[in-house]
């Protein structure tokens, strides 16, 4: 039995392991995110040495082939445009073609129907989601923040992948059955879906991430999904997500408003989770044991403060980033509130 919380502090490389003991999930996922495995660009999902092809797909090919992708580029932190062809990691042969390609081809199917039907479909959606987040982190580690400068350093320290040993176990829960116990529904993360429509259809595709909030939403096609590494703290505040709306169908603008919102508030989180897993050869048990809140209790009450006063004008910022449009159209100074394009959703729901 072993705890850990879901927020990582800086730890030790892992001792080697006896050759006589199966490593764990919760070992093999510390030794992946180690300052020392990312330097060394060993495998991202967990620590091997990797093989000496291409690696792990990000994003998987055939959702590439599907959106025709292989020569769009997505901007880094830097700003500077990466193919989506190159977004690649380091990766072992046995978990490129082991657990990571049975995500993918759990996936695929969810996609292609473009609604999310079940518990278990969202499970394997914030694991698919959770490889994607790492990866590109994982894939910033390796890429100079300044090409010109090669003093300048990573885009992302090595060290900093250690912040999404959560988010990097649930991606390793996919290894072996996994029964989880939590406080605020039934996963260790907050997750949200849309039915979205647009002019493009089915060929639409879009991806938006906050490294420091621990989020990644993607819209594919018909389906728009939201995911927070964040023991499921969002879901706690609201299991519908921003105005109770996961499930509804909505637009694209809509789901770019909606992504703003769920990516903003996962910066202003102010708690952890602490966790006990319990592990065998052929299954895990994960229990959400309580939540721990970094500032305390909220002024003036009993209840844990979770998260963070929402700011309109700072979150004004996040909403023009994310729906690229010029902030001034989308934050009233006169009132100091930002305009939304969920008038209509909201009237109706």
């Amino acid at each position: 039995m072993r705890f850990f919380h879901d927020r990582q502090a800086r730890r030790e490389p892992l001792k080697a392991q006896p050759k006589t003991r199966k490593m764990r999930i919760l070992e093999l996922s510390a030794r992946a995110v180690s300052e020392n495995s990312i330097s060394q660009r060993m495998c991202f999902a967990c620590g091997g040495h990797p093989s000496t092809g291409a690696g792990e797909h990000v994003i998987p090919k055939w959702l590439q082939h599907k959106f025709n992708l292989f020569n769009e580029r997505l901007t880094l932190l830097n700003g500077t445009l990466l193919p989506y062809r190159n977004l690649t990691v380091p990766c072992c042969e046995a978990c490129n073609n082991g657990f990571l390609s049975q995500i993918e081809n759990a996936v695929q199917p969810i996609i292609e129907r473009g609604t999310v039907e079940t518990q278990d479909e969202k499970l394997l959606l914030g694991r698919w989601l959770s490889k994607i987040l790492i990866g590109f982190l994982v894939k910033e580690t390796g890429l100079l923040l300044d090409r010109k400068r090669p003093d300048s350093g990573p885009m992302v320290p090595a060290q900093f992948i250690e912040e999404l040993q959560h988010c990097h176990f649930v991606l390793q829960s996919a290894r072996k059955p996994t029964t989880f116990r939590c406080l605020h529904g039934n996963l260790p993360f907050s997750l949200y879906f849309y039915e979205v429509a647009g002019t493009g259809g089915d060929q639409e595709f879009d991806l938006s991430t906050n490294i420091f909030g621990q989020s990644v939403a993607i819209r594919a096609g018909r389906l728009g999904v939201i995911f927070v590494s964040d023991g499921g703290l969002q879901m706690h505040a609201g299991p519908g997500g921003p105005y109770a709306l996961s499930g509804s169908a909505v637009s694209g603008a809509q789901f770019s408003e909606l992504a703003a919102r769920v990516h903003y508030k996962a910066t202003l989180r102010d708690a952890t989770h602490f966790y006990i897993t319990s592990e065998n050869d052929e299954f895990m048990q994960v229990e959400q044991m309580h939540v721990e809140s970094y500032s305390g209790l909220i002024p003036g009450s009993d209840e844990l403060r979770i998260f963070e006063e929402w700011d309109e004008e700072a979150f004004s910022y996040a909403l023009a980033a994310y729906t690229r449009f010029d902030r001034s159209t989308v934050f009233d100074e006169g009132t100091e509130t930002c305009k939304s394009t969920l008038g209509s959703l909201l009237r109706d729901h």
